[in-house]
């Protein structure tokens, strides 16, 4: 057996207020949205990973706002990005667009050696965090 996509599907409360938090940030990481109804549901893709947004009536999750004390948010969206200073044109993205970080782009070395990251929350306490990790020349990426 062969495992060759993956795709997520994160509920929102409220559909537009979602799309206008992800459909800019995905666009700008090479998403393309392939399925909506533009009114409850979108699904944006980039060929290897799909998320899905959807909209409950009623909710059947309310989500606590992260407090950005807690050393690891373990139900988050994380992107690895090419390169440092994606991280940071990612931060410098969402702060021009008056998104506040819930962890700032800084290096974060609790997490290993060379990770360097940025982490938002969406409007319904989802959280989304871009990262980017420094490997030495002789080192191999660990297996997922």
């Amino acid at each position: 057996m062969e495992l060759r996509s993956v795709h997520i599907c994160l509920e929102v409360s409220d559909f537009k207020r979602a799309m206008s938090f992800w459909g800019p940030v995905l666009e700008a990481g090479g998403f393309a949205k392939g399925w909506s109804d533009e009114k409850t549901y979108a699904g944006f893709s980039n060929g290897a990973m799909t998320l899905f947004f959807g909209e409950s009536t009623p909710p059947r999750v309310k989500r606590g706002s992260p407090t950005g004390q807690e050393f690891v948010v373990t139900e988050h969206v994380g992107f690895a990005v090419a390169r440092r200073e994606d991280v940071d044109a990612i931060a410098a993205a969402m702060d021009r667009a008056g998104l506040k970080a819930l962890f700032p782009a800084a290096d974060y070395p609790e997490f290993g050696p060379g990770f360097y990251a940025v982490t938002y929350c969406d409007p319904d306490n989802n959280v989304i965090e871009f990262s980017h990790r420094a490997m030495p020349a002789s080192s191999t990426p660990p297996e997922a």
